[in-house]
């Protein structure tokens, strides 16, 4: 069985990895450079999972009805636009200090904090910590474009 704790780690072990094979890329010159992919996992890291976890914590202290959500992620464009003249190692300097700053807050949370919920569109209801699988694929469906 799965639990949080696992899930934290495989977090940190995804990051690593993404990190490491962004590094070795040898970038074909089609699609986002290696540098952009890992940009646009901070931004999401950010904008999506962290706003969303504190949303969904702040609902439940507060006796709110869970939110609802909807699949979003940061435009597209603007992400090349903003990471074009990163480095990789500069993406994967952001990356690192955005995982750990996403650990030590996921690891702060108590285990009634880690079942807020949320009713997303597409997932239906989510807590906290079934968001970190969430974060897992989208994680893999982007390590998958690093060439």
């Amino acid at each position: 069985m799965t639990t949080f704790e696992s899930q934290l780690i495989s977090i940190a072990d995804s990051t690593q990895s993404l990190c490491a094979q962004a590094e070795a890329a040898d970038f074909s010159g089609t699609g986002w450079t290696p540098a952009i992919i890992l940009g646009h996992i901070v931004d999401v890291n950010e904008e999506v999972w962290m706003a969303r976890f504190a949303m969904m914590r702040d609902a439940l202290h507060s006796g709110q009805e869970p939110p609802q959500l909807t699949w979003w992620e940061p435009d597209g464009e603007k992400t090349a636009e903003k990471y074009a003249k990163y480095s990789v190692a500069d993406s994967v300097a952001l990356l690192r200090k955005s995982r750990n700053e996403m650990s030590i807050f996921l690891k702060s949370l108590s285990v009634a904090d880690r079942g807020a919920a949320a009713r997303h569109k597409t997932f239906g209801t989510i807590t906290i910590e079934s968001m970190l699988q969430i974060i897992l694929n989208h994680d893999e469906e982007h390590r998958a474009s690093i060439n």
